[in-house]
């Protein structure tokens, strides 16, 4: 009896250490899918201008120190959770295929799917228009394309009823603490654009002058298809 109670027991921690091992093996891999997964179900092409109108109405967390690696739980619970994160528009930067619903606030969940907005009151195509989104190893996902993009590139933002033109002028590393760089800057019109480096302990700050705000029936092809909106869509 002791003898089958001890290889039970060997079999169990060695399927276990299997299971383990499996996990490590593809958890990079299965990060990758679930967000990759979230972001195409919470697209802005499943939600309409008038929701974005309401939605900006929404009460959503903007505490910084919420703010945590990207952990597949995080991740996995974002999925779980899509209603609690609020759709206000959309990013695109078609140079380097970033394409992304903008959310509301920088709650864990928000960030894990979506770029978030970094100031309550904040307008497109006003101000100091600032969002933050993670940098994942797998250089399509979420901010990640920031690395790749040119100054001169073209970044459209849109809430479904206009879309706003701007284009990169400036990019830089700043220290996580420089949270001043999200401040209106007077006499300027521009989009802030954080993420993480690889270690965590900097940020990489992308900014974009604004260039121009046109309807979406108005806007040039160029535009609308970097969201592949149908010029209805209203």
């Amino acid at each position: 009896m002791r003898k089958k109670n001890h290889k039970k027991i060997i079999n169990l921690l060695l399927w276990t250490l299997l299971l383990c091992g499996t996990l490590f093996l593809f958890h990079e891999p299965i990060k990758n899918l679930l967000v990759s997964f979230g972001i195409n179900t919470i697209g802005i092409d499943k939600i309409s201008a008038d929701d974005i109108k309401k939605n900006n109405g929404k009460n959503s967390s903007f505490d910084f120190d919420e703010v945590q690696e990207l952990d597949l739980r995080t991740i996995l619970m974002a999925n779980l959770n899509k209603n609690d994160i609020t759709i206000i528009g959309g990013i695109s930067i078609p140079s380097v295929n970033l394409n992304l619903p903008i959310g509301k606030g920088t709650s864990k969940y928000t960030l894990a799917l979506t770029a978030g907005t970094l100031k309550e009151e904040q307008v497109m195509g006003e101000g100091n228009y600032a969002l933050a989104g993670h940098h994942m190893k797998r250089d399509d996902l979420l901010f990640s394309p920031l690395y790749n993009v040119e100054k001169g590139a073209a970044v459209y933002l849109t809430d479904l009823n206009y879309i706003y033109e701007y284009k990169i002028y400036e990019q830089r590393t700043i220290e996580a603490t420089d949270v001043e760089v999200i401040d209106d800057i007077e006499g300027e019109t521009v989009l802030t654009l954080i993420t993480c480096d690889d270690d965590g302990e900097t940020r990489l700050l992308t900014r974009g002058h604004f260039v121009q705000k046109t309807t979406i029936d108005e806007a040039k092809k160029e535009a609308r298809d970097a969201f592949k909106l149908e010029v209805n869509n209203k």
